[in-house]
């Protein structure tokens, strides 16, 4: 097996293993007998869609494929990230705030792949914040699109150019490969991460 794909079997096996650790926990600390709390419903469903998400990108990491990046209107781009950041938002206690700048002009988003993206850099982030509110600012502009993390205390080491040749977990391999795709550019500044991504030119 070549280096790269033992890499990779191993994150998948190591990622899964936390999935049903987290499930078992939550099921080990429940009281015999009693149903689950809703915070521990909330929590095990999380869990359970941290492992889908998994999933997910081990088959497109695997058949080296990317989701769409059709275009969608700002609002609802960021509504859905939103809605995907819920879980990442459950594991961690934090609520995320999306907001935008920017002229309405260019608030148009390429959908799926920079969504997961986005949630990708967020899980990676979130060790780092230290907060219980978490803002992403979404800044759009003529030939790029700009995406700050604030509070984020340093660049993660999963997302260091570096990172590349280490064995990660599925998340970060995820927000490595989805950032190549995208062209994006992560920087640190001012206790923001940025990740500045490239508009296509026009056809």
């Amino acid at each position: 097996m070549e280096e790269s794909s033992a890499r990779f079997v191993r994150s998948t096996l190591h990622d899964l293993t936390n999935v049903l650790a987290g499930v078992k926990g939550i099921l080990d600390l429940n009281q015999p007998g009693q149903p689950l709390s809703q915070r521990d419903r909330d929590r095990l469903e999380a869990v359970v869609q941290e492992g889908v998400t998994t999933l997910e990108r081990c088959r497109n990491l695997a058949l080296a494929t990317l989701p769409d990046r059709f275009m969608e209107p700002g609002p609802a781009w960021r509504q859905r990230l939103l809605d995907v950041l819920g879980p990442v938002g459950t594991l961690f206690r934090c609520q995320f705030q999306v907001v935008f700048e920017g002229s309405p002009e260019w608030d148009q988003w390429p959908g799926d792949l920079l969504r997961g993206y986005a949630q990708a850099v967020t899980r990676q982030v979130m060790p780092y914040a230290r907060t219980t509110v978490l803002t992403i600012t979404c800044r759009a502009a003529r030939d790029h699109w700009l995406l700050s993390w604030r509070p984020a205390a340093a660049l993660p080491d999963s997302l260091g150019p570096e990172a590349a040749d280490r064995t990660g977990d599925i998340c970060s391999s995820w927000a490595l490969r989805a950032g190549c795709g995208l062209g994006a550019a992560l920087s640190w500044s001012d206790g923001a991460l940025l990740a500045r991504v490239p508009r296509p030119a026009p056809a």
